[in-house]
This record gives structure tokens, C-alpha cells and sequence, in this order.
């Protein structure tokens, strides 16, 4: 393989190489860049002198091109025409790499021979031409990066381009010339062409036409099997998917991309949505780029781009937003000053974009901005908000921090207005809009927020699984909570009667405390504080009053239904948050006053369902106290202390919404969302049409969906809301008063085409009217529509709440109730102030999509996203878009961003006129292409998706073309200029290096530094070897001087000590990275020293350990040394023994213990090891010693028919070996000797009468003579005696009885063994079926009475128990 010139040079900075290396980097177009000359002095591998007329040339000129292969004449010539000179580089077969030509003297003669000697005589000789070099079959030199011929003519620099995109990923490293070279391109029917833009994207050039697209032609997909118009395939409607692309099979059948089949039955009048497959794969960040506008592609699209974590996607100016539900890197500092600092630049659609464009108009015009976002619960409206805040919190800052103080009011509002629903865990339960006020200089001066429509009903109920409001789970779980007298969450019927009281992903105590802290940074005082968790505590506890039916008195005399409170103690500490008194509320919970003109006031017992309800209304009447004195207070705090200029609002407002069962909330929600369709439509549609007008511009008929009857229909004079507001007003009860609303619009708006009356519901059963908004049509149930819309407390509670002892709850209560104010007429002027405010300013819009309902990242829902899309609007605008001319640039613009087109494949063609509209023509006509449908307006162009999309085209490739050559030419003058400042610094850097003293090194380091200056950072990519080996130097030199002094402390140190050695250890560590440089002599005779004396201790402290660890061998010792002698780096024979043996397995190590143990004379150890040797055996085997497979034991028929006349063979055949009270027919083991049967048998005797199971006077007198019998008897009798005890043991139900057996079994191990042909057996039998509590004793002692001799003589009776308590008994 040929050298690799860049690497040549990095070598040659080694630390010993005497030169220097640099590296250039390819540029971001991906095209190789040039290196410039340089002079190199290392000496070269050239041919002897007289060879060169035979050698073929690789050359870089002046101009950094590379040139070859060529003749040792044309060196001649370019030399004397100054093409070349001495530090250009050349390169020839057989070299090692790259040269100048003045490090190579015998060619520089040649090239630049000497003036010949003058002629002697006048006879000249005829001179010598050498015969034209052969042509010549060696491989190409190692490639120079390459330079684009011809100055600024960039004729072939497209062609150049394509033929290098293989050295791409080859970086200097070309293919051997054997090879043939393979085609870049792909020539196609009809003129077409694929080629590559410097990134590396294909595109497409019609070689007869000069047309440029992006898409793949016809041509192609033909040549490519693809079909060429996708006949038969559409979208079709799904109701999981929303779309899905399928192919017509004929009827109603289709197949879908992954080959299933599914039925769709096309509506009568309507046709399904083709599809051309090849544009699934085409996926952008403006919808408008899209050519197919159905809404199955706008679906995929937004799909496909989701799965990718690309959630955001815009509609021109209009941003989607789809909820993740997982964290993305989207946010971060550095991504905030990438939108701030984009200047021209297009960046990927982002709240932080839409954010930057409101507050960069605001700059330009000083115009009033506002973003509207909007979508349904769990789209992610919050989020997005805070990060709009955040972005301009960051980019415009303030005076004051100011900006923190406006970032400090979410958790406040957050805790307040948000709730646990079942759509969202972080559900905002209001409206917001928040004003981001600006002082004259544009920055921060403060903040106003306006909320709208709390959802107050959720304080008495929440449906199962959802939670009240954040802040009522927050106090209960945090430190403030013992100050309230609250318990956790769960014991509260506000709280807990849903279900729900933790949110997983969520802390509250923690949230509890940034809540706090919110309100310290905005000046909250501490009787503030408490005066508002202390409501807050009164409404939790105000949940647990609950009431019991009770027959009262009337105000008629008569006796009625009423309801009294259950527990009085519940009322009392409402009464003691609230600050009013425990009877009083009492009874204005389960009374209301009835006040008649012309009589006395009437005092109304109330029933138990009219008490809960006056109770919850309470709630609800004091929380929105409480709400919107929050909002208020957090309004001060943030108010401007200075002159305000402009201001940018934020609406985080409920999208549309269309359940099951709509109501009262959901028509004033719908409403909302129908007066800002009315904002987004003037917006988008109507202000479209006011630019094509101002421009001149011919445009289409613009069709959109006006939707003002539908407003008309709810807010006009005698609408929706005025009747409701009049019916609340009227007479009569509330269920009555429903009826009548209902009555009364369908008597009103039958004919309205916007209404739907309840005659024409059919399957409901209930009353309902339906309005056809413009999302669809919604049903309404008028249920409790009347009760809803009141916005009032009875007086009682009024009267009381305003007469309580907390000043804080008394100003709250201290206006008079307004009678006749309705939650319709407040929300209607609020809403129309609002839309006076958003009016005047220039509004942006984000569109908030909830990917799915079950709140899990990676999961589209395309059915519900596609409603969701329909409900704000997208496909609207997204059609009006693009039937219009989406893309519009001033003259000034369109000049600005593209003018680099100019820059051709014939050259740059400067503009010739100085009129920006003249200019933009030339521009076109410059680019060759065919923009017949683009819009001259009087100060714009307009034009549409494919003239852009071509133009984008045109532009990258120009940019491709004029940012390789001005960059190859910067970097050039750069390293050229780099090189200079090396060569001069050179000579100071050896000299201090040889100096090896430490001023002399950073006097010269300083020097470099200050010679290179700005181009010190060259250094990184290109070091200079002197410079790097210097200051390698001055660290060395240095922390030779540091450590000194500790290897001397340390070397005479008592090293006995083991802080001592340790440190002159860590000391010699530290030393040794440095050892090998020797810095000073006084060092190397310390470190030697050093080492020296850390060696000899350290042989004596480990030999001795390691000699005693391989006496036992123990597997946590030898792991111990093992790991002391690695860290200290000891090297012993003993180590490898150690590794082998820490690897073999327990069974082995245990041999070898034993064996260890033998030959070193330690007997007891010996027996140890050998027991723990049997136990592991007898774990391993313990299958082969099962009672039964004994082999001292008599075969079971056997022992059955030892008795001639013996009735019930097979049961006495079946029961040998388990638990009876009968005595045994013969010994159980096979004893050949009548008289050791006998005994057998009155050893039996014996045993059934120690345990009990026949009558004995003395029991323990039975034990003495059974060990008797064992220490008496031989081998045979002493297993017969244990194999009876374990018969007695098997399947024996009598607990007592059984632990007799077992004491007894314990009595013979303390005094005779078992013996070798049943040990083992007794062994497995205690482990399996032993009390926990002696079952290790029995083992143990197991063990130990087959190494002992047994006991010379049986115990004493009286001496039983005391042995047995003493063995665990």
C-alpha cells in the first residue's frame, strides 16, 4: 500500500522525529481538502543522480494543485515560470512519501540546474535530448488533498465532485490502479441522470433539458421494477389507524403495505384518497412540502416522523406539536442558542422557533405577539408553554432576574390549577394567558396573567382515578402537615374517594417544597402562606362532614325531612381552619334561610342530598377564592416597576372537546375554542388574501368555514348563554328550571341550521340539543345546566364565611354577593376582553396533539390524532396553504439567500443590475431551470412548494461549489502561515529542551505562545514535537521537585509501621511514571534507595504470611494474600499454587486441605476436613443414601416370611420400615446369628418403651440397657439398633412420641457409632427429617463419634435429660 501523506506528517512529529506533523480536516461539504506546502527536512529516499530522466513526476503548484504524472521537463519549465518553487511538494515511485523539492538537493539541481560554464572556442556541440518518458503503468502517488482547477471557473467541478465520492470514505487512501474505476453516476432513459450532492444526497439532472429535481423521475422508479403511477392504492379509512394505505383487490377487499387483507365499504358520493407509494418515504418538516394533501398523508406523515422523536412539524408559520411522553434532548442551553443565533438559517420546526419569531417581530415592529397554544387534555399544552417562557426568560432576561421570578409562578399555578385526570397526570384545569411584559429596551420587566374557567367542580368530586387539585395531596404528605392536623391523603372523602392519591413519576413532598420556595421568591409573607394551606386544610377537612337523615320542625310547624352532621368533631376543625364558629356552620350546612318580602326570614332544614350539595358548594365557592386571590397576588408581585413597551402573551387554553356526556363546561370550552377559530381564521385565511391583494397578485378563491353562526348562536342577544342566564334568574326549582332551558331552545333555534333540537335525538334518554361547531357536532345534556351556571353561595354561608375571625378569609368574603352574576355572563366578557387583546397583536399558533390515551411513549393513535387534527384546523390550513403561493421572499430576500446560484459551472456571473427586482431575473435565468408559475408581487415573489423545493436544490449545489474552494483556499493561507510561525519558534524550543532547566523551558513555552498567538490552537490537529517534548519537560522537572523530598521523608521512615510503608509505597508509585525520564541525579539515587528498602520489607512482611496460608490452604486466605500481594507487586512461586487452587472446586480444596493438614502434623484439623469432605459428598450423593437402599437391611419379603405361620406377609412385607407399635417379626438388618436376633428384638422392646408407644414404669431405664445393648453388641447390632430407631421415625404422626425417638437416637451417638455400613445412611436421614433445632447437633455429633472410640460404659438414668439439654434438647 502507498504511504499516506497526512499520516506521514503526524509521524513525523513524534517524540523523535525532529519535524513537525499537522492534519487538516475535511470540510463540512464532505469534500477532501488541500494541503499546502510545507518544508520538511528529514532526508529523502530519492534515485542516484542521472536516474530522474526516466521517472514520472506528482506534483503541487502554487496554486495547490495537484499535477501528474509529467517529466522531469515539465519540472523545468514550471519552475522557470514559477508555477512550482522550492517547498512545493513532488512525489515518484519508489519514495517513501511526499517532499518539498529543496530537501532533495540532486533533484533540485535538476530541476534548477546551474548556468552552464561559458563555451571554450566557438564549436558547440548539439545538445542531448533525453527521449520521451515511457508511459508509465505505475500505481497513482498517495493522493494531496485536491484543488478545484481553473481559479474561479467551476466548469467541472460537479463531475469532479461525483468521480470522488469513493475517496470519501477512503480518506487519502486510493484504490491500486488494477482496479477499474467504477461509475458515480446513473445514466437513465430520457436524458435523466443521478447524481450527488456533497453531502452525499442524491438527486436528479435532465441532461437534454438541464432540469434539476430532488424526486426520483419516472424513468427510473421503471428502470428500478417500481410501478410507474401506483395505480390502485389509496388510503383508506381505519378506525384504529385513522388511514392506512392499501391496494385495491376489487370490491370492497384491500391489502395494506404488510400484506393483510381488510374490507371498507366506500359512502355513497364519495371516493377514497389515491396514493403514489413512492411518497411515503418523503417526510418534512413543513406539511405545505407535502404533494399529496390528503389526510391520510398528512397522518403518515406526522406518524412516521413521531417514531422518529421528531414531534414537532409545522404548517407554514403554524407549529404541531405531538406529546412524547418520555423526556427528548430538545431543550437544552446550547438548543436555545441555536433557534436565538440562527440568523438565515432554517431550522427544524420548534416551540423555541415560534418563541423566536414572536419575539424577533416584536424587534423589528413593535408590535404586540401572542402564541396560542392549544390542543386536548394530555397534548402537552403546559409543557410547551413553559418552554415558550423559558426560551424568552433566556434570550430577553432582565434587570432584575425578573425573569426567574416569572418562570417561579408555574409550580405555584401548576399545584393550584392542575389535577390527575384520566387523560393526564398533570391535567391544566383552567385557562391561562400570560403577558411577558417588555421595558423600552425589549427586555423583562415583569408579567400579568389572566385565568379563566376553573374547574371548581372537581373540589367536591373527581370521577374513579383521577385526584382533586396537586395542592391538597402535596400539603397532606408534606412537613406543614402536623401544623394542619392532617393525616396522609387517604383519609379524606375529597381526596380519596376516587381512587387515587398517588400519581406515579410524581412527588409531592417534593413538589410541596418547590410550591413553598415559588412563593418566598415572589415575596409571599409567612401569614400569607399560612392563611392560605390553612383554607386549603379546611376544604380537605370540610370533605369528612357528612350527614345523617333527621325529621325537624318546618317553618310551618310541621315535622320534615332533615339531615344533622354525624360526627361533630368534623365540623369543629373545618370551623377551626376557617376561623368561624362549629355551630354556626353547623347549621349553615344543613340549613338555608328563606327570606319573603314582607315577612320574617324562615329558617329551612335542608334534606341529606341538599346538605352534601351546600357542602361542596362551599368548597367550591372558597377554592375559587382562594384561585383567584392566588392569581392576583402573583400579579403584584410580577407587576412592572417601570415604563412597559410591548408585551408578548402566552394562551394555554383547553382544546375542543367532545365526550360521551357533555355539559356546562364543555359548551363554555367550545365556545372558547369557536371565537379562536375565529382569531386563527381571519389569521390564516383572511390575511392571506390581504397579501395576494397587496402584492397584485391573481390567487384562487380561498374556502374556508366561517363560523360565525355558530358564535352568533351562543353569545348574541337572546342566544344560548342569555337564556340560560334568564331561566337562572327566573323562578322555580333547579330540576325544572333544566327542563325549561331545554324548552325554551328548542322553541327559539329549531330552524337554525347551526341547532339541533332534542325531538331529533333519538336513543337518549335524556334532554339535549346539539350545536354543529365547527370541529362537528356536539350533544349537550342540559342536566344540571341551570345549577352550573349559578354563581353564588347561599347567604348562610356567605354571611358566616364573612364574619370569620381570619382577617385573610374575611377580606375574601367581605364584598356583598352580587344575586344576579352568572358563571356564563363572567366567562363571556372575559372571553371577549381576551379576544380584544389577542386582536391586537400578531399571533402565533401551536397546535398541541395527544399521541395517544394511554400515556406511554412510541405509541401513535392515528384515529384519535387524526380528530384531533380536525378539530384545530390543520387540514385547512394546511389546504389553503398550499393552493395558494406558501413561499414568499421581499426582492431584498430572495437576493440575499440566493445569490450564491450565480457561482455556476461556467463561473461566477456577476449581478449587472443594481434593481433587487432585475436581480432576482438574473438569478433565475442563472439557474437554467423553468419557474414559468412563479408570482411577481410589487415587493415579493411568491411561489410554491416545487419551485422551492427546486430553487433549494440550485442553492446547495451552488453552496456545495463556492464553500469547498473558499475553504480549501482559507485553509491553505492558515497552515502556510502556521508553518512560518513554527519554523521560527523551532530553534528556541531545541535549545531549552537541551537546557533541561526549568525557567529556560517556560521561558521558551511563553515565547511559542506568544509567537503563535491565535494560532497556538493549529497545535491541537498539527503538535509541534520540540513543543510537546518541552513540556513534557517542565512537568517532570516539577514533579520530580515535589516528590524529592517525600521519597527521602519515607526512605528513612520506620517502615515497620504500616502507615509508613504504605506511603513510601504510594510515593515509589507516583515516582515511577517519571523514574524512566531521570530527571535530576538526586532523584535517581532516591527512588533507587527507595525501592531498594520498599522491596526487602516487603519480603519480609508477605513470605512469612504466605508460608502460613499454604500450610492451610484456605480459600479466604489464600483470596486475601492473593489480592495483598498483587497490590504491592509481589512476585512469589507460592502465587501461582494460590491461582491454581483459587480456581478448583470446593471438593478439591478440601482434599487438599486434608492432605495439607497430614502433613504437617495438625490432626484435629485433619478430621475437620475430613467430616466437611463427607458432608460435601453426602450432599452430592445424597440420593444413594436414602433409608431404604441400605444394603445391611433384609429384603422386605424376606422379612415378612421369617415367621412360618405369619398371617398379612405383604403388609409386614409394606410396613418394615415404618413406624408401628408392634414388635418386629426379626432383626431388621440381615443378622445371621439367633441369639444377636433376639437381642434385636429386645432392643425394640426397649425402644418402644422409652418412647411411650408401650407402657413402661421407667423409661429411662429403657434407654440405658438400648445403649447397652450397642456398647455390648457388634457392628451388626449397633446398625440394627439405629436402623430400627429410623423405622420408628418414618411416617410417625405423634409429635411427642417422635421427639422421644429422636432424643434417643441422640443418647446412642453420644456413646457408640453407628459404623461404617449405616453411617452414611443416618447421616442423610437427620438432615432430611431432623428438628431444626437439634438437627446440626445430631450431624455434628454424627461425625465425631466415628473418629472417637465409644463410651466405656452406659450412662446413669438420672444422667439422661442433663446430656440431652446439653446437646440442644
Amino acid at each position: 500500500m502507498k504511504p499516506n501523506f497526512l499520516s506521514e506528517l503526524q509521524a513525523r512529529a513524534g517524540p523523535r522525529g525532529g519535524t513537525m506533523g499537522f492534519k487538516v480536516n475535511n470540510d463540512s461539504a464532505g469534500e477532501t481538502s488541500r494541503v499546502v506546502s510545507a518544508r520538511m527536512k528529514a532526508p529523502p529516499a530519492s534515485p542516484q543522480k542521472n536516474e530522474f530522466s526516466d521517472v514520472e513526476f506528482y506534483y503541487m503548484n502554487v496554486s495547490d494543485e495537484q499535477i501528474g504524472p509529467a517529466p522531469l521537463k515539465e519540472l523545468r519549465t514550471k519552475f522557470k515560470q514559477g508555477e512550482i518553487t522550492a517547498d512545493c511538494f513532488f512525489w515518484f515511485e519508489g519514495m517513501g512519501g511526499w517532499e518539498a523539492l529543496e530537501s532533495n538537493s540532486a533533484l533540485m539541481k535538476q530541476v534548477n540546474p546551474p548556468p552552464p560554464p561559458p563555451k571554450k572556442g566557438g564549436g558547440g556541440g548539439m545538445m542531448s535530448i533525453p527521449p520521451p518518458p515511457p508511459v508509465s503503468d505505475t500505481p497513482p502517488p498517495p493522493p494531496l488533498p485536491k484543488a478545484i482547477s481553473g481559479g474561479a471557473n467551476f466548469g467541472n467541478y460537479q463531475q469532479q465532485s461525483a468521480e470522488r465520492e469513493s475517496e470519501r470514505s477512503t480518506l487519502f487512501a486510493p484504490p491500486p490502479a488494477s482496479e477499474p474505476i467504477k461509475p458515480r453516476r446513473k445514466v437513465l432513459e430520457k436524458g435523466w441522470m443521478e447524481k450527488l450532492t456533497a453531502d452525499l444526497v442524491p438527486y436528479y439532472y435532465n441532461t437534454a433539458t438541464g432540469a434539476l429535481q430532488w424526486e426520483m423521475p419516472e424513468e427510473l422508479r421503471k428502470q428500478k421494477g417500481g410501478s410507474a403511477g401506483n395505480t390502485g392504492w389509496f388510503w383508506v379509512p381505519d378506525s384504529n389507524e385513522g388511514y392506512v394505505a392499501a391496494r385495491s383487490l376489487g370490491g370492497k377487499l384491500y391489502q395494506t403495505r404488510e400484506g393483510a387483507q381488510i374490507s371498507y365499504t366506500t359512502p355513497r358520493g364519495k371516493t377514497l384518497d389515491p396514493l403514489n407509494t413512492a411518497s411515503l418515504s418523503m417526510l418534512h418538516n413543513d406539511l405545505v412540502l407535502l404533494e399529496d394533501l390528503s389526510e391520510g398523508m398528512v397522518l403518515h406523515n406526522l406518524r412516521e416522523r413521531y417514531m422518529k422523536d421528531q414531534i414537532y412539524c409545522g404548517v407554514g408559520n403554524i407549529l404541531i406539536a405531538i406529546n412524547p411522553f418520555k423526556r427528548l434532548p430538545l431543550y437544552t442551553p446550547d438548543i436555545i442558542e441555536r433557534y436565538n443565533k440562527r440568523g438565515n438559517k432554517v431550522l427544524p420546526p420548534h416551540p423555541f422557533l415560534i418563541a423566536d419569531n414572536a419575539y424577533k417581530t416584536l424587534l423589528e415592529v413593535e408590535v404586540n405577539q401572542s402564541i396560542l397554544v392549544s390542543g386536548e387534555s394530555g397534548a402537552g399544552k403546559t409543557e410547551t408553554t413553559k418552554q415558550c417562557l423559558m426560551f424568552l426568560a433566556d434570550v430577553a432576561g432582565s434587570k432584575a432576574n425578573i425573569e426567574q421570578r416569572v418562570l417561579s409562578v408555574n409550580p405555584i399555578l401548576e399545584a393550584f390549577g392542575n389535577a390527575k385526570t384520566l387523560r393526564n397526570d398533570n391535567s391544566s384545569r383552567f385557562g391561562r394567558f400570560s403577558e411577558i411584559i417588555m421595558d423600552q429596551e425589549k427586555r423583562i420587566a415583569g408579567a400579568q396573567i389572566q385565568s379563566y374557567l376553573l374547574e371548581k367542580s372537581r373540589v367536591g368530586y373527581q370521577q374513579q382515578g383521577e385526584r382533586n387539585y396537586h395542592i391538597f395531596y402535596q400539603l397532606c404528605k408534606s412537613d406543614w402537615a402536623n401544623h394542619y392536623n392532617l393525616g396522609g391523603p387517604e383519609y379524606y372523602g375529597y381526596l380519596a374517594n376516587a381512587g387515587c392519591t398517588d400519581v406515579p413519576g410524581m412527588e409531592d413532598y417534593r413538589e410541596f417544597q418547590d410550591v413553598v420556595q415559588s412563593m418566598d421568591s415572589l415575596g409571599f409573607t409567612t401569614e400569607e402562606k399560612h392563611s392560605v394551606f390553612s383554607i386549603i386544610s379546611g376544604i380537605i377537612q370540610l370533605g369528612n362532614v357528612t350527614f345523617t337523615e333527621a325529621s325537624m320542625r318546618g317553618a310551618d310547624g310541621n315535622m320534615g325531612d332533615g339531615s344533622t352532621i354525624d360526627d361533630p368533631n368534623s365540623s369543629l376543625a373545618v370551623a377551626s381552619q376557617f376561623g368561624v364558629d362549629a355551630t354556626m356552620l353547623a347549621d349553615a350546612l344543613t340549613h338555608r334561610t328563606l327570606e319573603i318580602i314582607g315577612q320574617a326570614p324562615i329558617s329551612v332544614p335542608l334534606r341529606v342530598d341538599q346538605a352534601i350539595e351546600n357542602r361542596d358548594a362551599l368548597a367550591k365557592y372558597v377554592y375559587e377564592k382562594l384561585f383567584n386571590w392566588l392569581v392576583g397576588r402573583i400579579n403584584t408581585s410580577l407587576a412592572p416597576k417601570c415604563t412597559q413597551s410591548n408585551f408578548i402573551g402566552i394562551l394555554d387554553i383547553f382544546g375542543f372537546e367532545i365526550f360521551q356526556q357533555n355539559s356546562f363546561e364543555q359548551l363554555c370550552i367550545n365556545f372558547c375554542n369557536e371565537k379562536l377559530q375565529q382569531l386563527f381564521n381571519q389569521d390564516t385565511f383572511k390575511n392571506e388574501e390581504e397579501v395576494y391583494r397587496s402584492e397584485g397578485v391573481d390567487f384562487p378563491p380561498i374556502q374556508f368555514i366561517d363560523n360565525q353562526p355558530v358564535v352568533d348562536l351562543i353569545e348574541m342577544r337572546g342566544g344560548i348563554f342569555t337564556i340560560l342566564d334568564d331561566v337562572v334568574k327566573g323562578p322555580g326549582k333547579a330540576e325544572q328550571k333544566d327542563q325549561k332551558f331545554g324548552t325554551l331552545l328548542d322553541s327559539k333555534f329549531a330552524s337554525n341550521p347551526c341547532f339541533i333540537p332534542s325531538n331529533k335525538h333519538r336513543g337518549i334518554n335524556y334532554s339535549a340539543f346539539s350545536i354543529n361547531h365547527y370541529a362537528g357536532s356536539v350533544c349537550y345534556n342540559t342536566d344540571k345546566f341551570v345549577d352550573k351556571n349559578k354563581d353564588s353561595l347561599f347567604k348562610d354561608l356567605y354571611d358566616m364565611m364573612a364574619q370569620s375571625s381570619d382577617a385573610f378569609i374575611k377580606q375574601q368574603f367581605a364584598a356583598e354577593q352580587g344575586g344576579r352574576r352568572t358563571l356564563a355572563g363572567d366567562f363571556k366578557s372575559q372571553l371577549n376582553s381576551l379576544m380584544k387583546d389577542l386582536n391586537s397583536t400578531q399571533s402565533h399558533y401551536i397546535r398541541c396533539i395527544k399521541a395517544n390515551s394511554q400515556k406511554k411513549p412510541r405509541i401513535f393513535e392515528g384515529a384519535s390524532c387524526l380528530e384531533q387534527l380536525q378539530c384545530a384546523g390543520v387540514f385547512e390550513a394546511v389546504t389553503i396553504r398550499k393552493n395558494g403561493y406558501p413561499f414568499r421572499y421581499t426582492f431584498q430576500r430572495f437576493v440575499e439567500r440566493y445569490k450564491c446560484i450565480l457561482a455556476t459551472e461556467e463561473g461566477w456571473q456577476p449581478l449587472k443590475s443594481a434593481d433587487v427586482r432585475e436581480q432576482c431575473y438574473e438569478i433565475l435565468t442563472a439557474s437554467k431551470q423553468a419557474f414559468s408559475l412563479m408570482q411577481w408581487g410589487n415587493t415579493m415573489l411568491l411561489f410554491r412548494a416545487d419551485e422551492y423545493r427546486v430553487l433549494e436544490l440550485c442553492r446547495a449545489l451552488a453552496t456545495d461549489r463556492v464553500s469547498s474552494k473558499i475553504q480549501a483556499k482559507a485553509r491553505g493561507r492558515l497552515t502556510r502561515r502556521y508553518l512560518s510561525l513554527v519554523q521560527a519558534a523551532r530553534p528556541r524550543l531545541q535549545q531549552a529542551e537541551q537546557t533541561r532547566d526549568l525557567a529556560t523551558l517556560e521561558a521558551a513555552l511563553q515565547y511559542v505562545n506568544e509567537v503563535l498567538g491565535q494560532f497556538a490552537v493549529f497545535s491541537i490537529s498539527a503538535p509541534i514535537a520540540e513543543w510537546a517534548r518541552c513540556k513534557e519537560l517542565v512537568v517532570i522537572i516539577r514533579e520530580s521537585a515535589r516528590l524529592e523530598p517525600e521519597l527521602e521523608c519515607w526512605v528513612y521512615s520506620d517502615l515497620a509501621d504500616d502507615n509508613n510503608f504504605e506511603m513510601l509505597f504510594k510515593t515509589i508509585k507516583s515516582a515511577r511514571e517519571i523514574a524512566h525520564k531521570n530527571p535530576t541525579p538526586k532523584f535517581d539515587e532516591l527512588y533507587a534507595m527507595a525501592v531498594e528498602q520498599f522491596e526487602g520489607w516487603r519480603e519480609y512482611r508477605l513470605s512469612s504470611k504466605l508460608e502460613e496460608v499454604m500450610k492451610t490452604v484456605e480459600r479466604d486466605e489464600m483470596s486475601e494474600i492473593y489480592a495483598e500481594c498483587k497490590r504491592l507487586e509481589f512476585v512469589s512461586p507460592s502465587l501461582d499454587e494460590i491461582e491454581r487452587l483459587l480456581g478448583v472446586s470446593e471438593q478439591e480444596l478440601l482434599k487438599m486441605q486434608y492432605k495439607k493438614a497430614n502433613e504437617n502434623g495438625m490432626a484435629q484439623r485433619a478430621v475437620e476436613k475430613e467430616i466437611e469432605l463427607k458432608e460435601l459428598v453426602l450432599e452430592q450423593f445424597k440420593s444413594n443414601f436414602q433409608f431404604e437402599k441400605c444394603g445391611m437391611l433384609r429384603d422386605p419379603v424376606d422379612y415378612a416370611n421369617s415367621k412360618v405361620f405369619s398371617l398379612h406377609r405383604e403388609e409386614h412385607a409394606a410396613g418394615m420400615l415404618v413406624w408401628s407399635k408392634s414388635l418386629i417379626l426379626t432383626s431388621l438388618t440381615r443378622i445371621d446369628d439367633p441369639s444377636v436376633v433376639k437381642e434385636a428384638v429386645n432392643a425394640f422392646k426397649c425402644i418402644l418403651g422409652y418412647a411411650g408407644d408401650s407402657r413402661a414404669n421407667y423409661p429411662e431405664t429403657f434407654a440405658v440397657k438400648v445403649i447397652e445393648e450397642g456398647l455390648n453388641g457388634d457392628d451388626w447390632l449397633r446398625a440394627e439398633i439405629y436402623a430400627q430407631l429410623m423405622k420408628q421415625l418414618s411416617e410417625n404422626g405423634n409429635g411427642y412420641i417422635k421427639s422421644k425417638y429422636w432424643e434417643l437416637m441422640m443418647l446412642c451417638l453420644l456413646h457408640f457409632s453407628p459404623g461404617d455400613g449405616i453411617e452414611n445412611f443416618v447421616q442423610i436421614f437427620i438432615r432430611e427429617n431432623g428438628d431444626q433445632r437439634f438437627k446440626d447437633a445430631m450431624v455434628r455429633q454424627c461425625h465425631v463419634i466415628a473418629y472417637e472410640e465409644s463410651a466405656p460404659a452406659p450412662p446413669q438414668a438420672h444422667m439422661l435429660q442433663s446430656m440431652l439439654r446439653k446437646n440442644g434438647f
